[in-house]
């Protein structure tokens, strides 16, 4: 079998798992439910505050209480950022390769003192087409630009599209994170980020937004990728959380998996086929 029959014979698979939906849609019942949730959270704000003013009052009465946050805070970031344990390791000076797999290494991260080729920055493109049935489909865009051995920025852009009874529904979701590189090595490059999510169309409501994610380098060309973002929206819960195998060939890449949107009331389990390039 080559490769076109494979991914025919995936698409008909899902499109027979996932059943066809009301006259309304996943993706209306979501929008109507996060706008319906607009007034009750712009109402709640003000009382948000005041309770946020008097635990500061009381905060102040307490004596240890800015002894114990300080070591709270560097106990997390040994845990977050670096521990004293890591600064004399590899992995404290590992830099940026061109692109995973680059003749005998592996990874997105080089140890320094094995090579003077790497990358100063980087930007990784991947789109991936979304598909759970017949009826409902998309993209997702994603793009990552690493312009630090350990920071990167990363714009996710997430188009569904549904077929109705009545109309064909549209849902935009989009993020913005700025990413800390956690573990650098050539096998494992591990990250979580904070940023921000948008919803557009009907909606047109910001929130903010965490996320992490991993990429495991098997065993050349092959790799596994794991992310996952979410936010609060309209006290509604959005996220996304995607689970793709990728092939490696030069610069290039082509994946599949499965992709995961939690949008309010609405659940879309996809399947996932993708194209990607680092630059």
């Amino acid at each position: 079998m080559n490769m076109k029959t494979i991914l025919l014979s995936l698409l008909l698979v899902f499109s027979l798992t996932f059943p066809s939906y009301s006259q309304e849609g996943k993706l209306h019942k979501a929008k109507e439910r996060i706008n319906q949730n607009s007034r009750t959270t712009s109402t709640s704000v003000t009382s948000t505050r005041d309770s946020r003013r008097s635990r500061r009052n009381l905060d102040s009465e307490k004596p240890f209480h800015n002894l114990i946050t300080a070591l709270a805070i560097n106990l997390t970031y040994g845990l977050a950022v670096e521990s004293v344990f890591e600064r004399d390791s590899r992995m404290h000076d590992a830099v940026l390769s061109s692109y995973p797999y680059k003749e005998k290494h592996y990874g997105n991260y080089k140890y320094d003192d094995e090579t003077t080729d790497y990358a100063i920055a980087r930007l990784d493109i991947t789109t991936n087409f979304v598909y759970e049935s017949s009826q409902l489909y998309g993209n997702d865009l994603d793009l990552k630009f690493h312009f630090a051995k350990r920071l990167s920025l990363e714009v996710d852009y997430l188009q569904l599209f549904e077929k109705t009874s009545n109309e064909t529904e549209s849902f935009s979701l989009i993020s913005a994170m700025a990413n800390y590189h956690r573990i650098r090595t050539q096998r494992l490059d591990f990250w979580f980020g904070l940023g921000t999510m948008y919803v557009a169309n009907e909606v047109q409501e910001f929130g903010f937004s965490y996320g992490l994610g991993a990429e495991w380098f098997i065993q050349k060309p092959i790799g596994i990728y794991v992310s996952y973002k979410g936010s609060t929206i309209n006290n509604q819960n959005l996220a996304k959380t995607k689970t793709v195998l990728k092939y490696h060939v030069k610069k290039y890449h082509v994946s599949v998996g499965y992709e995961f949107y939690r949008l309010s009331v609405s659940d879309i389990n996809a399947f996932s086929v993708g194209f990607g390039v680092s630059l």
